[in-house]
């Protein structure tokens, strides 16, 4: 391990095939730099740099970490950044199991020893990052997206595990690579 640690993540990952209208959002978009599927996520808990004992530790508290299965609903699509936007995204419903999921996350990683700062949570999937300064088209081309998209109701996905994950930069963007996968308790 090199530099300050590990750059890493936990997440509910979106298959692909179970969120395809968001396959028809990017493809309308033709703006920015759409995030691959195999990268859709949920993040719960994002961890900065850590050291791989942290990451260790956080392991096994998550290996204890009980919650029921349930289904979230991917609904809407708008972006951060206002009239500057850097990011396009398909929201996620805020709802009891999901808000419950996130705060027994949070706890196992403070647990842990990991400190995570107070943030909003606002659930959602980013589908395109932009760069910092856009063309006139090119915000409309969002705009445009926006409209015709927004409401989407992309419908239910069944939550089948939170994923702890590394994230490494480059210049081509950030790439994901699965540390480890905690699925929900089995049902009686």
């Amino acid at each position: 391990m090199s530099g300050g640690g590990i750059r890493s993540f936990l997440a509910i990952p979106v298959p692909e095939d179970e969120a395809a209208p968001l396959h028809d959002v990017q493809a309308a978009l033709e703006v920015g730099r759409p995030v691959d599927p195999e990268n859709w996520h949920l993040t719960l808990a994002f961890l900065s740099d850590q050291p791989e004992t942290a990451l260790e530790e956080l392991h096994e508290r998550l290996g204890d970490l009980e919650f029921d299965a349930f289904e979230m609903r991917i609904r809407g699509i708008d972006v951060f950044g206002g009239r500057n936007p850097s990011v396009l995204f398909a929201g996620v419903e805020r709802s009891a199991p999901l808000v419950a999921l996130r705060k027994k996350v949070r706890a196992a990683v403070r647990d842990a020893g990991i400190e995570l700062p107070r943030e909003r949570f606002r659930p959602h999937v980013t589908l395109a990052r932009f760069r910092k300064r856009l063309t006139m088209l090119e915000t409309q081309r969002i705009a445009g997206v926006l409209e015709a998209w927004g409401d989407l109701d992309a419908g239910h996905m069944p939550v089948r595990q939170i994923t702890l994950y590394r994230s490494q930069l480059s210049h081509e963007g950030a790439t994901y690579e699965p540390l480890a996968e905690y699925p929900p308790a089995a049902r009686p």
